[in-house]
């Protein structure tokens, strides 16, 4: 028999061996919590897993809430999205209410995962939730600057100092460009496996490749340095 244990997030007591809380979703190992309760400083040794996979900024926070929801109907024990779900206001009024939310998240790679959710029934939350999560998971594409490879020519190329630091959901880097005046004089383009960046100065350019497969979330370019945001799993 497993040993009962109870969440510290939700409160709820739990039987079996389980990584993550069935309601809530809140980690139940020490060595878990502690990776995503803490930031981390430069990139180090384990930073990284093959098994890993990124969802979209905001979804676990919509998830651990859409399970919160499902507690609240009723103690769910062994959820199915076949089981009827009855809200408590619902049954003092005699109105039996009965759905269910499914999500389906499909990975290849390193690549940013499918992600696809449907809902069914009368429950106007499960509604709610479906849109939410839809709006979060639509693949809102960046617009990275690009400038005529004809103005790299004949330039000879330089490494950009470069600063790295990660946080608990994303690897910021920090890439100085002295002499590039403005985002038209950078190139930002991602490969399949690495991304790579070209910026223009007087007399040379700056030529740096990052050797990661992850998406960039964010990017900006302010007195001569160029930060871009790197998103890694929540």
């Amino acid at each position: 028999m497993f040993k009962r244990k109870k969440c510290k997030n939700c409160g709820e007591r739990i039987e079996g061996d389980y990584r993550f809380c069935p309601y809530c979703g809140f980690s139940l190992k020490e060595r878990h919590q502690k990776e995503y309760e803490n930031d981390f400083g430069l990139l180090g040794r384990n930073d990284f897993s093959s098994e890993e996979f990124m969802l979209p900024r905001g979804f676990n926070t919509l998830i651990n809430s859409l399970f919160k929801n499902l507690n609240s109907l009723n103690k769910l024990g062994d959820f199915s999205s076949e089981k009827d779900l009855e809200f408590e206001d619902d049954k003092k009024k005699g109105i039996r209410k009965k759905g269910g939310i499914g999500i389906s998240i499909y990975s290849s790679g390193n690549k940013p995962p499918e992600i696809k959710v449907t809902s069914f029934g009368n429950i106007p939350k499960f509604k709610d939730k479906e849109k939410q999560i839809k709006e979060i998971t639509e693949n809102k594409e960046i617009n990275f600057p690009k400038i005529d490879p004809k103005k790299f020519l004949g330039l000879p190329k330089k490494e950009p100092e470069t600063a790295i630091r990660r946080l608990s959901d994303k690897i910021i880097y920090e890439i100085r460009l002295p002499g590039v005046k403005s985002m038209k004089d950078i190139s930002i383009v991602q490969l399949e496996n690495s991304i790579e960046i070209k910026a223009k100065a007087k007399d040379h350019i700056f030529y740096k490749i990052i050797s990661l497969d992850l998406p960039i979330r964010e990017y900006n370019f302010s007195k001569e340095k160029l930060v871009l945001e790197l998103e890694i799993a929540e």
